[in-house]
């Protein structure tokens, strides 16, 4: 007869081990994302590049997007080039759109946090898809790309909940990239639903 002792010690040291499995699935990642990461959002210009890859995961979990350093230099208030944090700066578009006023339907005016880190989680089907490039979906620049309402404001952090396997890209909000430099130091950490 098995002692039950040992049966339920067996039982402990395998669940320890799948505990440990998951765990060590657990990434940070530091990711740069350029001042000209626009996706094409906006009002897109030539200068526009794509949102970076931060992370690809494999199943659900918590990513946590952190700053760590740096400033986005964009022009031009008051015809001067300034520099500003991930939380961004209140800025009057004007006749202008910015990608979370793309996602509402409207244009001009004064936003809050122009030029701040911003970021979308697409789920991996979509990423996988023939023709997929991480920027504006919405302006048959290619045949699958991201979707202005999916963009969420990061600033100097935040936490995005994902239900399944994807990855996540990080941009800038921003409508026209010419005048823009400088860059975002991030973090990404994925930890996976055990």
């Amino acid at each position: 007869m098995t002692n039950p002792k040992s049966v339920d010690g067996k039982f402990l040291l395998v669940g320890f081990l799948m505990a440990a499995a998951s765990i060590a699935r657990a990434e940070t990642v530091i990711v740069s994302v350029p001042g000209n990461a626009l996706g094409s959002f906006g009002n897109p210009s030539s200068s526009s590049q794509p949102y970076v890859s931060a992370i690809a995961i494999n199943g659900p979990g918590t990513l946590t997007v952190k700053y760590i350093s740096g400033v986005v230099t964009d022009c031009c208030i008051n015809s001067a080039t300034f520099a500003v944090g991930p939380g961004g700066v209140t800025y009057n578009y004007a006749g202008l759109q910015s990608p979370f006023q793309e996602a509402l339907g409207v244009s001009g005016g004064t936003i809050d946090n122009a030029d701040g880190l911003v970021g979308i989680f697409v789920i991996q089907s979509r990423v996988l898809s023939t023709g997929f490039s991480p920027v504006d979906g919405t302006k048959s620049l290619v045949p699958v790309g991201l979707l202005p309402g999916d963009i969420r404001f990061i600033g100097r952090g935040t936490i995005f909940e994902a239900k399944q396997a994807g990855t996540l890209f990080l941009g800038i909000n921003d409508c026209c990239g010419g005048g823009n430099g400088g860059e975002f130091t991030v973090s990404v950490t994925f930890v996976p639903v055990n």
